[in-house]
């Protein structure tokens, strides 16, 4: 069992799956950083703290990453003194949602230096990742997801391997192109609701046992019509995904996905680094 873990990415995701993994009783690894507020919460609870990334890799077996875009991770991950510091038969965890072509690049990269790679990107938001119960869609080989089950487990609560390096983020790709979707959808289902004076708590009850329900709608309903849209998932980071699921669609046909595109890039001003509900100010009036 690999006992020592590092953790590159300490945001909204990052914070709390990097508590859990301390609280399964793995020997964690963090870096200073420039918002040193996660790193305090770590250290007080146990977290061994490092003056840089290099450092917290020298001293791990294994290496979770969560980073907002393939630039950060590309940045942080592909630098040779990175690459340098990883341990003999290291594994990273690579759980950025990005495009598959840019974590295939990163696999390959490693493999010439023999480190292992797994594309395992997650869902299930903040709230997912606080309670431990993500899900991980794995890409790479099963006797790598075997050694580090373990680790990935003190996370999630459902993990699939789905494929080689690369179909792990495929897949998250297509379930974010879904949830983009799903929420401009149920502001609609909200908006028209208003319009014809339907009960909101109602229209939730109803809907959720018939044919047009979805996680959205069930979900967020509350938090669109209360309009509290702390972050969660911020807007910027879906317009991302949905970015990434419409460029990787290259023969493809995806006109909602695309509409959804253009609504979430002429929101993004105003509502950037709100959850990605606040959609919803673009469409109920």
């Amino acid at each position: 069992m690999m006992k020592k873990v590092g953790f590159v990415g300490l945001g909204a995701m990052g914070l709390p799956m990097a508590q859990n993994v301390l609280k399964q009783g793995f020997e964690l690894h963090v870096a200073q950083h420039r918002n040193p507020e996660p790193i305090r919460t770590l250290e007080s609870q146990g977290a061994q703290v490092h003056s840089s990334v290099e450092g917290v890799l020298r001293n791990s077996e294994v290496v979770i990453s969560i980073l907002p875009t393939d630039k950060e991770m590309n940045d942080v991950l592909l630098s040779d003194d990175v690459i340098d510091s990883f341990q003999k038969n290291a594994i990273l965890i690579e759980m950025t949602s990005g495009s598959p072509d840019a974590i295939k690049k990163l696999h390959a990269v490693y493999q010439e230096h023999g480190i292992r790679v797994l594309d395992a990107p997650v869902s299930g938001g903040t709230v997912g990742a606080e309670n431990g119960a993500l899900t991980v869609m794995a890409g790479g080989e099963t006797a790598t997801l075997n050694e580090v089950e373990d680790v990935i487990d003190a996370m999630a609560q459902n993990v699939y391997l789905v494929g080689e390096v690369g179909a792990g983020n495929a897949i998250k790709a297509i379930n974010q192109m879904l949830a983009g979707i799903h929420m401009i959808a149920t502001s609609e289902a909200i908006s028209l609701a208003k319009e014809l004076e339907v009960d909101s708590a109602m229209l939730k009850e109803v809907i959720g046992n018939s044919s047009g329900a979805s996680w959205m709608l069930m979900n967020k309903l509350d938090s669109i019509v209360n309009e509290q849209f702390e972050p969660g998932f911020k807007l910027n980071l879906m317009k991302k995904d949905v970015q990434i699921a419409v460029d990787e669609g290259r023969t493809s046909v995806l006109p909602l996905a695309s509409l959804a595109l253009q609504l979430y890039k002429s929101s993004q001003q105003e509502n950037s680094e709100l959850d990605f509900a606040a959609i919803s100010k673009s469409i109920i009036r």
